[in-house]
């Protein structure tokens, strides 16, 4: 009896085991864990990446999302820093020169194959910041682009409208000095948020495609039109239009978000990631106060307001995974999962994906912004290789600090660029 019940629970553990792995066969897993990072630190873009891997991972039994965020600079030292072996399945990227360096690198899978079924119902324009050599690296899961945001309370307040052109713009500038209210909000410690005012100012004096054309020899880093842009922007620190010691006010961190939810400042150039932001940060202001306006245009010069600079914020599959397969899986997921998607839209980004809509007005009026654009450039340090790209925010930070003249910046830039040739 003893041995008969020996082998039927021998028998009984052999099922079983057999059982489970049919079943890990069938879900296409088995203990998979997958490493997921992005820069979503925004508490409805975090609630959105988190719910949307914890439904990745009932749809796929026996996978494991660990999802790590971080900041956007640091984000970008510590993927400069690990090596391949430690890098993520899949990881955040904004496409651009920045992505082709570490595709050249050999450091992310090209997707093109897995992708085929699913690629055509992403964006093509901003999709096309991931396909290099026509291999696609990467799927966007959100697009932006990069308003000013300002607070139309005040603008009410004082009688003024929102400027379209440079002049009306110091006015503007020059009332709520005068009524002790700062114009711009800025936090630049992180480099980033100023450059997007020196990108904007380059491509209102030298039309919308000044940095490609530096780029492809047509001109020069050091051509009249980033001298004068740097010229402007030291004007607009000297006569008090940003924060005293902006170098040192973190945005990522919420210092310059909250001098403009406090109306110390009036308006801020940030990108489509700010509402999401607002959003989660101060409602009250988000529903009441925020509203979105384009750059304004510089009277005789080619730019146009509608000339916007954006990008994409994209996911990518490392070519160290070991399940690069189930890992482009959830690239797809991210990029075509409707309730992920509306998700996104919920917490003010733009989507990726065709055909999600959103009763959000501010979001609308994003959406509105993108689609009336006659030019988009995509954010030049994503467009520039990291080193430039570094180079490029670091003579900008000068630039507000005062240690670099508007030439001598533009004569780093130039250095930079040569010695990559």
């Amino acid at each position: 009896m003893k041995r008969k019940g020996f082998w039927f629970s021998m028998m009984v553990v052999v099922v079983l085991a057999v059982a489970g792995l049919v079943a890990c066969k069938k879900s296409g897993s088995q203990d998979i864990t997958l490493n997921l990072w992005h820069i979503g630190t925004q508490e409805t873009r975090k609630a959105a990446i988190d719910s949307a891997a914890r439904r990745f991972e009932e749809a796929n039994p026996g996978v494991k999302i660990v999802v790590s965020i971080y900041e956007n600079d640091p984000y970008k030292t510590k993927l400069k820093t690990v090596s391949g072996d430690e890098f993520p399945d899949v990881l955040h990227s904004w496409g651009g020169g920045w992505l082709k360096s570490f595709v050249d690198s050999g450091l992310v899978y090209d997707i093109t194959e897995l992708s085929k079924p699913w690629i055509g119902n992403v964006s093509a324009e901003y999709q096309k910041l991931s396909i290099f050599d026509n291999k696609v690296y990467g799927s966007p899961y959100n697009i932006g682009a990069t308003p000013l945001y300002y607070n139309k309370a005040l603008f009410e307040k004082f009688g003024l409208a929102f400027p379209q052109t440079w002049s009306e713009l110091e006015k503007v500038c020059e009332t709520f000095l005068a009524n002790g209210i700062i114009p711009f909000a800025l936090g630049n410690r992180s480099k980033w948020p100023g450059a997007q005012h020196f990108v904007l100012l380059s491509m209102r004096l030298g039309g919308p495609d000044i940095f490609q054309r530096a780029l492809d020899g047509q001109t020069n880093f050091v051509d009249p039109v980033f001298i004068r842009a740097g010229e402007m922007l030291k004007g607009m620190v000297d006569k008090g239009w940003f924060p005293d010691g902006v170098n040192g006010i973190n945005y990522d961190t919420g210092g310059s978000r909250m001098m403009f939810y406090t109306e110390q400042c009036a308006m801020i150039v940030q990108t489509t990631g700010f509402v999401a932001s607002c959003k989660s940060e101060n409602i009250d202001f988000y529903t009441n106060k925020l509203a979105i306006g384009s750059y304004p245009a510089i009277e005789g010069t080619p730019g146009k307001n509608t000339d916007v600079l954006g990008g994409a914020n994209s996911f990518s599959v490392a070519n160290s995974s070991k399940n690069k397969e189930m890992a482009t899986k959830l690239v797809e997921f991210l990029a075509t999962d409707k309730q992920f998607q509306q998700d996104i839209v919920a917490s003010g980004a733009l989507s990726a994906l065709q055909g999600i809509s959103t009763s959000d007005s501010l979001v609308n009026s994003l959406i509105s912004f993108s689609e009336k654009a006659t030019f988009m450039q995509n954010y030049i340090d994503q467009t520039l290789s990291p080193v430039m790209g570094e180079v490029h925010k670091d003579t900008v930070q000068a630039l507000f600090g005062g240690t670099m003249t508007p030439l001598q910046a533009a004569e780093e830039m130039q250095r930079a660029f040569e010695a990559e040739q």
